[in-house]
């Protein structure tokens, strides 16, 4: 059974129930207070009767006359003539049984239903109900009087009939509200059940956009919540597949360039017998590919180390790191023209590895030299204090980068310009790899560049206090 039907027949069970109970309830009180009543007029009655006769007999005896049943009769007569009533006047024997029936208009067969003396009993007579009441007199006489209460039963009936009927009638009305009701409350559970299994689908970018205040509003937003949960997982597992995808690629095809030369000219080397000069040219090209290897080879180790250890971290002199690092990028710098070099660490200390540092500036000032800035153009390497951070940044004046692919040039061996990357002897690691020692050290890499005005690439870095550098 569907949950809106199991709330449909739920609601309708609860108003149904209190429905019925209330108006049994209802009905009998009712019923018991008109029955009482009666009661009370019928009793009033008997009584004034019982008063008549007795106050005639008094009478008789103050005058000195002889009491005859026929004088008590007659006035028993005189209340006779109302089908609601019944009256019979009785002797009774010296042990207080009944003895003679003086007077009798009850119908046929009531002459065994006495009630006890003061006594009140209930029974049925043909189609009628009756109630019975029997009082002694003085004298030994007793009278019985009953009274018809069929007409009460019968208000009842036709109460319990109307209320029927109204119970049907709610009954109806309330199962098709229950059916509207519950159509409406479980819409949202009927949408978050087909979102789902459009999720299930493949659908990640779908939403439910239910905004209610209640409980099913509450598990829509944690349903949209976990779908955007699941997007973004699912955006970045497919990301880094790809990125997975390009990696293998890029890795292949930087193995295989360097692979080709060497193979290549040390064939030639082993076939042929080229002159001394010939050699010296296969020999150079040999290992500029082997040291575009080996460099290939350490960065690879060096972005493995960062991923799998931790570094143990110390204050470091900005100053000292910044210049070893100048001086490892001279050869650099002068094999693209020699760019002038602008670099101070401002005096400021951080907490990291040293050798680490040195070689992210290293990366990024020989990243900035192949960018092609020129002769006339500068590198500046500045540090600063930035908040509760200190900002290292390296800026040149070359090339630029695209802005569609400023977030990509951190993935390894991605290369905007990959022919100018590798005749300048890149492999597209340099970024990556800066933007892990940036990571392991606590901070992060920003891009900041406009194609043909430069590029601007800052590091933040926790600050230490001055101390000994490593």
């Amino acid at each position: 059974m569907r949950f809106s039907q199991k709330l449909v027949c739920t609601m309708l069970l609860v108003v149904v129930s209190c429905f019925a109970i209330g108006g049994t309830a209802l009905l009998y009180g009712d019923f018991t207070d008109r029955l009482n009543a009666a009661a009370v007029q019928e009793q009033a009655r008997h009584s004034m009767l019982c008063y008549t006769l007795e106050s005639e007999i008094l009478s008789l005896h103050r005058h000195g006359e002889t009491v005859s049943g026929d004088t008590l009769v007659a006035l028993c007569a005189d209340f006779a003539g109302d089908p609601a009533q019944h009256t019979a006047l009785l002797t009774m024997d010296d042990e207080g049984s009944i003895g003679l029936l003086l007077y009798d208009d009850f119908p046929l067969g009531w002459d065994t239903i006495w009630p006890a003396a003061d006594e009140t009993l209930m029974f049925r007579g043909g189609d009628s109900i009756w109630r019975v009441y029997r009082s002694d007199l003085i004298d030994g006489y007793a009278l019985v009087t009953a009274y018809d209460t069929s007409n009460l039963f019968a208000d009842r009936s036709r109460s319990v009939q109307r209320f029927l009927f109204l119970e049907v009638a709610v009954l109806l009305g309330a199962g098709v509200a229950a059916i509207l009701f519950s159509r409406r409350l479980t819409r949202p559970l009927a949408l978050l059940t087909g979102a789902s299994r459009r999720m299930a689908a493949g659908d990640y970018a779908l939403r439910t956009g239910i905004k209610t205040d209640d409980e099913i509003g509450q598990l829509s937003q944690s349903f949209d919540s976990m779908a955007q949960a699941v997007q973004d997982k699912v955006a970045a597992l497919e990301l880094s597949v790809r990125q997975r995808e390009d990696f293998m690629g890029a890795f292949t095809h930087e193995l295989k360039t360097p692979m080709t030369g060497i193979l290549g000219y040390a064939d030639l080397l082993r076939r042929m017998q080229p002159d001394p000069e010939e050699q010296r040219e296969a020999a150079g090209a040999i290992l500029h590919e082997a040291k575009r290897l080996e460099s290939l080879g350490g960065k690879l180790l060096q972005l493995l180390h960062l991923d799998e250890e931790e570094l143990t971290l110390a204050p470091v002199s900005l100053d000292k790191a910044v210049a070893a690092a100048a001086r490892a990028a001279a050869p650099v710098l002068e094999q693209n023209g020699g760019v002038h070099l602008d670099a101070a660490g401002g005096g400021l200390w951080v907490t990291g590895d040293a050798d680490l540092l040195c070689d992210l500036v290293l990366n990024l000032v020989s990243n900035a030299a192949k960018a092609g800035p020129g002769p006339d153009k500068t590198i500046t390497v500045t540090a600063r204090m930035a908040g509760e951070w200190v900002e290292l940044c390296v800026r040149d004046e070359g090339c630029g980068i695209p802005a569609d692919q400023i977030d990509r040039v951190t993935e390894p061996f991605y290369m905007v310009d990959k022919s100018r990357a590798r005749r300048q002897g890149g492999s597209g690691l340099g970024l990556s790899l800066c933007a892990s020692i940036a990571r392991a050290h606590g901070g992060e890499l920003r891009i900041e560049s406009e194609p043909g005005r430069g590029t601007a690439v800052t590091v933040t870095l926790r600050p230490a206090p001055k101390g000994d550098a490593l």
